[in-house]
């Protein structure tokens, strides 16, 4: 089954996204909605956008070494100028929130980047996926300027299913958004 749910208000989460759209939450009733909400995404990308397209994601503050050493990826490292107070051992202190852009080429990738770096959409950090590489950090937030057709997709909290962000005409009017999601992602 695929709930969904219009925003009635600006979409608000971990992404900030200037310009006119409409926003629609996507999720479903999977006892393990973790692994539903990554395949559909998956699925998802798949079948809106064409190869290459990006995925952008944060991370923990020790992250960027091990993240940055894959080498089957064309990752970059984006400064979120964006810090967090956090602690190891009994010493806090504030740290950068690391955040990445990811070039997705072919389904073995973006299948790949799933499996390695999920994780950080269940522990609330920013996880979102566009055709073009649009995404920008302003004043240590992720944001992103809707012109001319953009779809975005951005997990929700927790994972607990993700939100379609767009101004695609296609993709603005429920029912025929509903209808393309149960042709597409229903199955998963």
């Amino acid at each position: 089954m695929i709930h969904l749910l219009k925003y009635d208000k600006e979409y608000e989460w971990l992404i900030e996204v200037n310009g006119d759209y409409v926003a629609y939450a996507v999720s479903g009733e999977a006892y393990d909605y973790v692994e539903q909400t990554s395949k559909r995404m998956r699925r998802l990308a798949e079948k809106m956008y064409s190869f290459p397209f990006y995925l952008y994601f944060e991370s923990y503050y020790e992250s960027p070494e091990c993240i940055l050493q894959e080498k089957d990826f064309d990752i970059r490292y984006k400064p979120s100028e964006r810090t967090v107070l956090t602690q190891t051992g009994r010493k806090t202190f504030q740290a950068e929130v690391p955040a990445f852009t990811v070039t997705i080429t072919n389904t073995y990738l973006l299948d790949k980047a799933f499996e390695l770096w999920f994780q950080n959409s269940f522990d609330n950090h920013l996880w979102a996926i566009t055709q073009e590489d649009i995404v920008y950090y302003k004043n240590g937030y992720a944001s992103v300027d809707l012109t001319g057709g953009i779809t975005i997709l951005a997990t929700e909290h927790d994972a607990n299913g993700f939100t379609l962000i767009t101004n695609q005409v296609d993709y603005q009017k429920e029912s025929l958004l509903r209808a393309f999601l149960e042709e597409t992602i229903k199955e998963l």
